[in-house]
């Protein structure tokens, strides 16, 4: 059996959450961001591995990681965020790995793989077609200045944190804009899915393979 698969990414606070939510009704969504939390849960191999790394600092009342904590640690200091993507990226891989195996087993046509990281990550090197959210730098920062109370300079600092969105822009095969409001955004998605929908799946089908072949595209 045969799945396509389509990438998803987005810049901070450009939608790409909504436009997943969007797409459900046409695609298994597997969302990076859920299985990063997954993974972390108290008790599991990466928490264990992170408190080992970080201390018991990182830890809230309730013994989940406290993510605010851990997000300022390795905002600030670059080799803590490459300790930490040690840890975590591979788990993800491997648990996408086979959620898109179980949904295309479970007679999937299409799963979105919904990934902040995407480019960043050079997932986009296997999976084709990405779909890019994106919208204008000014509403942009708008949204991070009201929906996370930042500052500029911390909106700034966030948005150094990534790869340009003209860069992904240009690494893209198909880019939503999101500047309008959300009747605005639903037919931009339903124009982009159209031509995801008619590409020829010669270029764009995904063959489920034995997890353990070396070569499997998640690896």
């Amino acid at each position: 059996m045969r799945t396509k698969i389509v990438g998803l990414t987005g810049g901070i606070a450009t939608g790409k959450s909504t436009v997943a939510r969007l797409l459900s009704d046409r695609a298994t969504i597997v969302d990076a961001d859920i299985l990063a939390r997954e993974i972390v849960a108290p008790g599991e191999p990466a928490w264990r591995e992170i408190v080992a790394t970080f201390g018991e600092e990182v830890l809230a009342k309730d013994r989940t990681l406290d993510r605010g904590k851990l997000r300022q640690i390795v905002f600030e200091d670059p080799q803590s965020r490459h300790r930490l993507e040690a840890i975590t990226h591979p788990r993800i891989r491997t648990t996408a790995q086979r959620r898109i195996r179980d949904a295309a087993a479970a007679g999937a046509i299409f799963v979105v793989y919904d990934a902040p990281l995407l480019f960043e990550n050079q997932i986009d090197l296997w999976l084709r077609p990405v779909v890019l959210v994106a919208c204008e730098p000014a509403i942009q920062r708008t949204r991070l200045r009201d929906r996370d109370h930042l500052n500029e300079d911390a909106i700034d600092r966030h948005l150094r944190a990534q790869m340009p969105m003209d860069q992904k822009r240009g690494l893209a095969d198909f880019v939503i804009e999101n500047n309008g409001d959300l009747e605005t955004l639903t037919v931009a998605i339903a124009e982009t899915w159209a031509r995801v929908d008619a590409i020829s799946p010669s270029r764009y089908i995904f063959p489920l393979r034995d997890p353990h072949e070396s070569d499997h595209p998640l690896e």
